[in-house]
């Protein structure tokens, strides 16, 4: 016989005791908030180039930076290197305050005066002897939340189909988004 078939013969009703309840309520919270939506804090930014432009004497890159996280990240300075090879394709150091909101991005615009080796590995992508072009990206930031962050991956250059002097950027593979505990 069960135990609530016991208690349906002998006519007596089953009441936790206070403890009981308690021990039940806080197991259903712990439950809740454990399975609950998790906030983001302390991640690298995802730094990433979201196009090229080659025009005349002057190469502008614009780089998206990513806050991956559920919280504003403030950034105090940012440095990124773009390699080909051991050719610097393009540099940006920025030492202005940036406030990125949670999970979006901003845009940093870099206008510079390329070499001619580096005018020449743009525009064979133009003429097609070359298909893409391998890269090195290499990003920091400074946050105000969480010192320095680093964030670092590889990918290709292409040419923008039918926009001569335009490049696009696809991310091959993420090396490392690093957090440095200071």
């Amino acid at each position: 016989m069960s135990f609530m078939e016991h208690l349906k013969r002998t006519g007596k009703q089953f009441r936790p005791t206070r403890f009981a309840v308690a021990v039940l309520v806080m197991a259903a919270t712990l439950v809740s908030v454990s399975c609950g939506p998790q906030v983001i804090k302390g991640r690298p930014p995802f730094i990433s180039i979201s196009g090229m432009n080659l025009d005349g004497d002057s190469l502008s890159t614009e780089f998206n930076i990513s806050n991956q996280n559920g919280v504003t990240m403030t950034i105090e300075s940012v440095e990124i290197t773009v390699n080909v090879n051991t050719t610097e394709l393009a540099r940006y150091t920025g030492q202005e305050q940036l406030e990125i909101s949670a999970n979006t991005t901003e845009k940093v615009v870099v206008q510079a005066t390329p070499d001619d080796f580096t005018k020449n590995l743009l525009t064979s992508l133009d003429d097609g002897r070359l298909q893409s072009l391998a890269f090195d990206l290499q990003g920091s930031v400074m946050t105000l939340e969480n010192d320095r962050l680093r964030s670092e991956h590889t990918g290709y250059l292409y040419p923008v189909p039918g926009k001569p002097g335009y490049y696009r950027a696809a991310v091959t593979q993420a090396k490392g988004l690093v957090r440095d505990d200071l």
